[in-house]
């Protein structure tokens, strides 16, 4: 064989080795990349999203609570977990119920038990809390909702006078 067809080959295998080693490199270094943004397509919940803040829920700040406040705080806490979502997995909604303080329990509110929480599950749950409580002129007073909702039940307002 011709010493130049040899220099050729060596040059041709030479460059497979190299192009092979890159894209090799570069497959590794994107495995994770890629299984972070699986991992996020297939969980876009990400737990944390939700705070119970009874304040907020107390929009003019009279102290109590309307029916209309529960729903509309019911919606914005909805909008905070499902970030556009139909639906939030069950466990997902009792991790941001726990780290966000509030005292629900995610299979009571999945209704139609199929794993999964929808908005109108979540409403409907929040209205039917606040229709069970105990109301002054068809309002539920701050603390009595804090006591309601707040997980343990350690939401203090009102600060006891020192003796």
């Amino acid at each position: 064989m011709p010493r130049d067809k040899k220099v050729s080959n060596s040059t041709a295998e030479s460059f497979m080795v190299k192009r092979n080693a890159l894209t090799s490199t570069l497959i590794c270094s994107a495995l994770p990349w890629f299984a972070s943004a699986l991992h996020a397509q297939s969980n876009e919940f990400a737990t944390g999203n939700m705070h119970f803040n009874v304040k907020e829920m107390d929009t003019n700040g009279d102290h109590m609570i309307t029916r209309e406040e529960m729903i509309a705080y019911a919606e914005k806490t909805w909008e905070m977990m499902a970030h556009g979502k139909d639906t939030i997995p069950v466990g997902v909604a009792d991790k941001d119920f726990a780290s966000g303080g509030v005292n629900y329990k995610a299979r009571t509110i999945d209704a139609d038990h199929d794993g999964t929480i929808s908005k109108q599950e979540y409403v409907a749950y929040a209205t039917r809390k606040f229709e069970s409580m105990k109301k002054t002129d068809n309002m539920v007073s701050v603390d009595d909702m804090a006591k309601a909702i707040a997980r343990g039940n350690k939401y203090p307002h009102k600060q006891e006078p020192s003796q």
